[in-house]
Order: C-alpha cells, then sequence, then structure tokens
C-alpha cells in the first residue's frame, strides 16, 4: 500500500532561531508549487521530519526565506508550522496564497473521480489509444484492479478510457463503479441507540416478536427503535425487526485517553457502526463495514497518524492469497494503525456488515464528513497531513 505523507494546519509562526533569515523580493506573497509531490519538512533541511506533501500549482503562504541545508543553495521558504520547503521546487509569485480543497469533488458527484475495474484477467492497457489497432500493449492488468478515469475517448468507433496513471484501456473491459449514495445521520437530540439501519434485503417486519411478517424492510433504510424485546427490536412504525438484520448504534463511555471536550472517533466492529464523539456527546453516526475473518480490524486506541486526499491500495506484494487486489486514488483516506484506517468505497454498498481487508470502508459521503471531523485539518492544497509537535490526531477506540 502506497502511503503519502503531508502537514498541518497552516498558522503563522517563526522559524527557528537558530535559521539565518535571507531577504526575498518585497512583492512575494505566495510561492507556487512546480512540482508535483513537493516534500514539506519540519525544519529546512533534507534531514528534518517529514511534513508533508503539497499538489503542484499551489500558491502556499509565504512566511519567510531562510538558509538551510540540502537543498541546492541552502535556501528554504517557511510556508506554514515547523513547515519549509526547498526553494528550488517553487517559485516566487506577487498573488496572494491559494489552494484547492482536496479532494476536489465536482458538482453533484459523490467521489472526486470516475473509477472502474478491470473485468477480465490480463487486460491489455497501452500508452495511447491507437495503439489498441496495433496490439502495442505495456502492461496486462488483473481481473477486479480498480482504476481511476480521468478521460474517456472514442476512438475509430472503440471507446477507450485513461486512467490516472496515463495508460489507455478498452471501455468494453471495464465495469464502472457506482458509488453509493448512504449516508450517516447527524445527532440532534436523538438517543444513539434509537438509531439503527437495516443490514438484510427484504429483512422480515413483524407485527409482534416472533409474528407473522406484514412487510420486508429494504436494506440501509433506517429506523427509530423505541422497544427492546428479546431478539427483536419495536421500531417507530410498529413492527418488529430481528436484532441480526440491523446494525445499530451502541452507546459506549468515553475513554480514558479522549479528554473533555475532545474529538474522538468509536469503531463498533459488532454493531459495525462507527460513531463520532465530542467529549461525552455523541455527534455523528453511521453505518460501516470493517475487516473480515483473518483481516479483521484489530481492537484497541489509536490515533490519526496521517490523512491523505488520495492513496492507492494494494496487496500484491503479498503471495499467500489467491487473488491480489489494486485500487487507485481512493478517497478521503485516515490511517489511524500502520496501514489500518477509515477510507471511502466506492466498490460496494454492503455497510453494516463486515466486508474489508482491515479497514473501516465508509460511503463517499461519510467518508468525506469524517475526514473533515477529525484532526489535524487539511491546509488548502496539501493533500495529506500528518499531526506535528503543535497537535495529535484525533483519538480512534475500536471495540
Amino acid at each position: 500500500m502506497l502511503l503519502r505523507l503531508a502537514t498541518l494546519l497552516v498558522l503563522l509562526i517563526a522559524a527557528p532561531a537558530s535559521a539565518q533569515r535571507l531577504p526575498a523580493p518585497d512583492w512575494v506573497r505566495s510561492v507556487r508549487i512546480t512540482r508535483p509531490g513537493t516534500t514539506v519538512r519540519s525544519g529546512p533541511s533534507t534531514g528534518a521530519s517529514r511534513r508533508g506533501t503539497v499538489q503542484v500549482g499551489t500558491r502556499a503562504p509565504f512566511l519567510g526565506r531562510v538558509m538551510g541545508q540540502g537543498c541546492p543553495g541552502g535556501e528554504w521558504i517557511q510556508i506554514g508550522p515547523r513547515a519549509f520547503v526547498c526553494e528550488t521546487l517553487v517559485q516566487f509569485s506577487p498573488a496572494p496564497p491559494q489552494g484547492d480543497e482536496l479532494p476536489r469533488v465536482e458538482g453533484g458527484s459523490l467521489t472526486p473521480r470516475a473509477h472502474a475495474f478491470v473485468s477480465t484477467d490480463g487486460t491489455w492497457a497501452y500508452a495511447r489509444p491507437e495503439d489498441y489497432f496495433r496490439d502495442r500493449w505495456v502492461e496486462s492488468l488483473g481481473r477486479g484492479f480498480g482504476l481511476a478515469i480521468v478521460e474517456r475517448r472514442n476512438v475509430d468507433g472503440v471507446e477507450m478510457a485513461r486512467t490516472i496513471t496515463n495508460l489507455w484501456v478498452p471501455v468494453a473491459e471495464l465495469r464502472f463503479a457506482r458509488p453509493s449514495d448512504f449516508e450517516g445521520l447527524s445527532l440532534d437530540g436523538e438517543a444513539l441507540d434509537s438509531v439503527a439501519w437495516i443490514v438484510r434485503e427484504r429483512a422480515p417486519l413483524r407485527s409482534s416478536p416472533g409474528g407473522r411478517v406484514v412487510e420486508r424492510g429494504s436494506r440501509l433504510v433506517r429506523v427509530t427503535v423505541e422497544e427492546e424485546r428479546g431478539e427483536y427490536l419495536r421500531t417507530a412504525d410498529g413492527h418488529w425487526v430481528h436484532r441480526r438484520d440491523v446494525a445499530r448504534a451502541r452507546p459506549t463511555e468515553r475513554p480514558d485517553e479522549a479528554g473533555e471536550g475532545e474529538r474522538w472517533i468509536d469503531v463498533d466492529t459488532r454493531a459495525q457502526v462507527v460513531t463520532a464523539y465530542v467529549g461525552d456527546r455523541p455527534v455523528w453516526v453511521t453505518a460501516v463495514s470493517t475487516g473480515r475473518g483473518a483481516t479483521a480490524t484489530p481492537t484497541g486506541s489509536y490515533r490519526i497518524w496521517v490523512k491523505l486526499a488520495e492513496d492507492d491500495m494494494d496487496d500484491l506484494e503479498r503471495e499467500d492469497v489467491s487473488e491480489n487486489y489494486a485500487i487507485q486514488a481512493v478517497p478521503w483516506v485516515q490511517y489511524f494503525h500502520g496501514s489500518i484506517g477509515f477510507h471511502a468505497a466506492f466498490w460496494h454498498d454492503r455497510f453494516g456488515r463486515p466486508r474489508s481487508h482491515g479497514c473501516v470502508n465508509l460511503s463517499p459521503r461519510d467518508a468525506r464528513w469524517l475526514f473533515s471531523f477529525t484532526q489535524p485539518n487539511l491546509p488548502p492544497g496539501w493533500d495529506a497531513v500528518i499531526p506535528g509537535s503543535e497537535g495529535r490526531g484525533t483519538l480512534v477506540r475500536v471495540r
């Protein structure tokens, strides 16, 4: 799994006292990032810890120019708190700072990009669309591999799709993802244990506990629980549904690691529910899919150690599985235990049931909401963020 690193919220602070300040033109208000994946470091040195990366084209704040080590010429630009970039990777600009909120979502789309999955094992990918007619392929793709699509083009009657890595694949060999529009609930006075979602298609809704079926429930429809009786729950519409057929939030106490008024996340693997808290108060809840079987999401208390606008995910290094997976540009990624974390899952809508390889799958809308709720925040133009000395990542308790 490929992990990219990033930095904290941009705030004005002074450069390290030991750094020699250098003059800069009076008209400089920002610096434009000229190289993709420009690394930000905690000090003006290539030996300083990484704080992150910034998207090319971003105009980062210009907070000073200092002498450092490792950068050709020695000049470093300060763009934030304990955040420095090598001067050779930027251009001075008189324009004000400007950066996109990443990942960027256009219009009413649910995800930043279109995604498609390879239908046939051994599907060929081409450097240019016309190479399709000459059988000049450059890569063979495995069935089920997920591709981020940035362009579609009809070439002499054959529709081709260009991936984020600039390879071309025949559309006929692809199955396009249809992201779920499911979303969780912001709590406004509702009791947490009254919130549940039906997770079984055509779930029996009964007239009484164990009684006759009067209706069938649709998967991911939210219900309000008003009464419990044995293995059955009575919903606000008077029906009784079996506990196994719903994902229902379970209240819990604030862990010792979370301070009063601190934001933290509860991952309930038994209920398949994630709840966001502020101190002792639950503020948001949703159904998720955690790890299944041998790849169950590990329980324990963790802190988010990196947030990424997008990340590629795969297990191509594993030889002990019958089929590998690889998915490009998965959005709203938050790792809290190594490569285990939260992210959007645009390839299924089985939320409320275990399904993943260990991560916590959320619908695109829910992944986006949770990404904005947790700390640290992602500064404009930065495509990832790591908690620095100025703060800690949000606490995640998995139970």
